[in-house]
């Protein structure tokens, strides 16, 4: 698999914020995310600059396993990048891990534009839909990324799936400005995904801009009665790879 880096840490998001957790960081992404605030996604290297040297190159499956069995853990999350691009391997991934630990616990955190058989093998589906705040305006990436970032029918799959028992799933959603819940509660009226699953996260890759935003969002939660979820990572570490 393409792999940009391989890491043990404490999920930092959404409903399983805290655990201990291994993370498998593939490469490459579909979509290039420049949010409105002028912040790049806060994993650049993967999206924008894959090919930076500083990213691993192709792993093995079994690689990669051989790496997580040296923590004594359950939980895995796949992130990236878009891990689904990858989605055979993906597969393979998910599959192997699931047959050779009993108790493992697998995430996979995706903006949801790609489904895969992959995903009858997870645990937790993290579908994070990008929203219109994220369009790099004025770059080469505007227009594809404008037309990719939303993918009704694959959205929808997911949603089945943890409808008929198959995973869990939650809606994670980059806030950048009170407007953006619109947005949202529109697509909530398309794919039919329950309040209760939904987190809503501040933009910002520094504590500071964090922190202005945190209130705001903290206040849309409850007036719409969805889930708060901060950045752990960003408050702990910083804006920092965690190899």
């Amino acid at each position: 698999m393409k792999i940009s880096e391989l890491f043990y840490s404490l999920q930092g998001e959404g409903k399983r914020t805290g655990y201990p957790s291994f993370f498998i960081r593939t490469n490459f992404c579909n979509l290039r995310c420049t949010f409105s605030g002028g912040n790049l996604c806060d994993t650049a290297y993967t999206s924008w600059f894959p090919e930076k040297e500083d990213n691993k190159e192709d792993i093995s499956v079994q690689e990669i396993i051989n790496e997580y069995s040296k923590y004594k853990n359950s939980d895995v999350v796949i992130t990236g990048g878009e891990p689904a691009l990858q989605s055979t391997e993906l597969y393979e991934l998910c599959s192997d891990l699931k047959s050779g630990f009993k108790n493992i616990f697998i995430t996979l955190e995706t903006n949801g534009t790609i489904y895969g058989k992959f995903a009858k093998n997870i645990n937790l589906a993290s579908i994070s839909p990008k929203l219109k705040s994220s369009v790099p305006l004025d770059t080469k990436y505007e227009q594809f990324h404008s037309l990719k970032r939303i993918n009704e029918e694959s959205l929808r799959k997911f949603q089945k799936d943890s409808e008929n028992g198959i995973y869990d799933i939650q809606w994670k959603f980059v806030i950048t400005e009170e407007k953006d819940i619109e947005e949202i509660l529109e697509l909530q009226q398309l794919i039919g995904f329950r309040n209760k699953d939904i987190f809503l996260m501040s933009e910002g890759i520094t504590k500071e801009q964090l922190n202005k935003k945190r209130k705001m969002v903290s206040e849309l939660c409850k007036k719409h009665q969805m889930n708060y979820t901060d950045r752990l990572q960003i408050i702990l570490w910083g804006n920092k790879r965690r190899t």
